[in-house]
C-alpha cells in the first residue's frame, strides 16, 4: 500500500488549492459547527454516558468529562498536506479528525453536558478544549488525551498560544 499513498500525496498536493478553497471554514462557521442540541450529539452523549444514567450534572460532570475523554481518545489526529474538514458522523466512521474537528466534537459533547462555557482554543499548531467548572479552569490536551486542572490547565492554555478561543455561544481573540 505504500506507493499507493505516496501518489495520493502527490495528487493532493497538486490539487491542494482547490481542495482547501472547498474545505477551509470561517470562524463564524466553525460556531456553527459546535452543536450541543443536534440529534446526532445529543444520541451521542447519551451513548457515552449509557453508565451514568441518570446524569444529574451536579453530581456526575467530572465524571462525564472523563467518559467523553475516553470516547475521544479513541480519535487519531491525523493532519494532512491540505486542510481538510470532516463532520461528525465521518469523525466516528473512520476515527480520525483533523485538531480542529476533534476540538469541534469534544466541545460540542461538553456544551451538551451544561456549561456553556466549554470552549476550543485555536492556537498554533495546537487544538485543545477549556471550561470551568466549580470555579476552577480546566484543558482537554487532545493531542494527549489528558484532563488538566487548575495552574496546570491555565499554563497549558497559555503555552498553547491561543489565536481564537470560541464556542456557539462567544468569541475571543487570543493572544
Amino acid at each position: 500500500m505504500g506507493k499507493e499513498l505516496e501518489v495520493a500525496k502527490h495528487i493532493l498536493e497538486r490539487h491542494r488549492k482547490e481542495i482547501e478553497k472547498e474545505e477551509i471554514r470561517s470562524l463564524s462557521r466553525l460556531r456553527q459547527i459546535i452543536s450541543p442540541y443536534s440529534d446526532y450529539v445529543s444520541a451521542l452523549k447519551t451513548r457515552i454516558l449509557e453508565s451514568l444514567a441518570p446524569y444529574i450534572k451536579e453530581e456526575n460532570f467530572l465524571d462525564a468529562v472523563r467518559r467523553i475523554l475516553s470516547h475521544i481518545s479513541n480519535i487519531d489526529v491525523v493532519e494532512l498536506p491540505v486542510q481538510y474538514s470532516l463532520d461528525f458522523e465521518e469523525i466516528e466512521e473512520i476515527g480520525a479528525a483533523s485538531r480542529i474537528d476533534k476540538a469541534l466534537l469534544t466541545a460540542s459533547l461538553l456544551r451538551a453536558l451544561g456549561p456553556e462555557d466549554a470552549f476550543c482554543v485555536i492556537g498554533n499548531q495546537y487544538s485543545l478544549v477549556k471550561f470551568r467548572w466549580l470555579n476552577k479552569v480546566y484543558a482537554i490536551d487532545l493531542d494527549r488525551n489528558e484532563l488538566l486542572e487548575g495552574e496546570d490547565a491555565e499554563e497549558f492554555i497559555q503555552g498553547s498560544q491561543p489565536r481564537y478561543i470560541f464556542n456557539d455561544l462567544s468569541f475571543e481573540f487570543g493572544e
